[in-house]
């Protein structure tokens, strides 16, 4: 089977690690083209087996340029099957098909704006909001997973309580509100932000402007994510929106307790206990310090529900699996 992902994202975020992880598990197996931009940030990530080709064409949905180069490069592959991930590269590919014929893919990343998802005839979404939001009687949810590593639980006691959020510097992440609501909380502890973007600057002067400075600290870019998970006392997301999150997956194989805003993914296998509403983040942080060992106890029945499920090996089968019933289909 000769298979295309294709993806116009240049940064490494979720939606990007996910990408590479389903292209990397589908090559060992199968022929693997990736298309992306030239320069994007994670071409390094693929597979040296995977043929990565980056388009040159000035990346905008209605290049013309883009349109033929993508063509050209699809033609010279005899491409099987077409992977689209989020909307920019599914609209493209979307018009390109109308010439070209290939069975085509497209997955939707998160509830938010994408309503060429509707037109696409085989869809699938990461968390049920995402297929919810999809227009499309033919909407097939396969959940992110990861490869976890073999760590040993951290059952050292930190000196201080110690809650760590991790992504990407973004306001769709909430971390303004969180350093907000973390200034508001009586027991003592400390709160730690990994990940690097564009509010670093407003989150430096949040710190600043409450005084947070020896309380909150901003890490910026660590590779020892699941480390740092397993050495925290509690993994907190504060996002406004997210899709089926790669924080909330480690969090089930390396964290001693995971806690949530009321968004996409977390509210598929998060109970209510776990999920932090109308952002009082401060109330349910002081309400599970004062309740630790109870609070870890529900967590670990979710990890021991759900976190087998969302290996990569178990996610990239059911991909697998879906793209040969398609193309026996298509084939008929």
């Amino acid at each position: 089977m000769n298979i295309c992902y294709f993806t116009c994202s240049t940064k490494y975020g979720g939606l990007e690690k996910v990408t590479v992880d389903i292209s990397n598990s589908i090559s060992l197996y199968n022929s693997v083209i990736v298309l992306v931009p030239n320069g994007c940030e994670y071409k390094d990530k693929f597979f040296k087996n995977i043929i990565l080709v980056e388009y040159k064409s000035l990346d905008r949905r209605l290049n013309p340029f883009l349109y033929l180069e993508v063509y050209f490069i699809l033609k010279k592959y005899k491409i099987d099957l077409v992977h689209t991930h989020a909307s920019k590269a599914t609209q493209i590919f979307y018009y390109l098909n109308k010439f070209m014929k290939l069975v085509h893919i497209a997955t939707k990343h998160n509830a938010r704006k994408g309503k060429i998802f509707n037109k696409i005839k085989y869809v699938t979404a990461v968390s049920n909001d995402a297929a919810k939001s999809i227009k499309n009687d033919n909407v097939k949810i396969i959940y992110n997973g990861i490869e976890p590593l073999e760590l040993e639980d951290n059952k050292q006691k930190n000196e201080i309580f110690t809650i760590t959020a991790i992504g990407r510097l973004d306001k769709i992440k909430g971390f303004d509100i969180l350093i907000k609501e973390f200034s508001k909380i009586k027991n003592n502890a400390i709160l730690q932000i990994v990940g690097e973007g564009n509010e670093y600057d407003n989150l430096t002067s949040i710190i600043k402007e409450f005084s947070l400075e020896n309380k909150v600290k901003l890490l910026g870019f660590r590779k020892d994510i699941p480390v740092v998970i397993n050495n925290s006392d509690l993994i907190i997301m504060s996002s406004l929106s997210e899709g089926f999150s790669i924080v909330m997956i480690e969090s089930l194989f390396y964290a001693k307790l995971f806690i949530s805003t009321k968004v996409s993914g977390c509210k598929d296998i998060l109970t209510s206990k776990l999920i932090i509403e109308d952002f009082n983040i401060a109330l349910k942080i002081d309400e599970l310090i004062n309740n630790y060992e109870e609070y870890k106890d529900e967590f670990s029945r979710i990890k021991n529900k759900y976190k087998n499920r969302f290996t990569l090996e178990n996610i990239s089968k059911e991909y697998f699996e879906y793209y040969s019933s398609i193309l026996k289909i298509e084939r008929r």
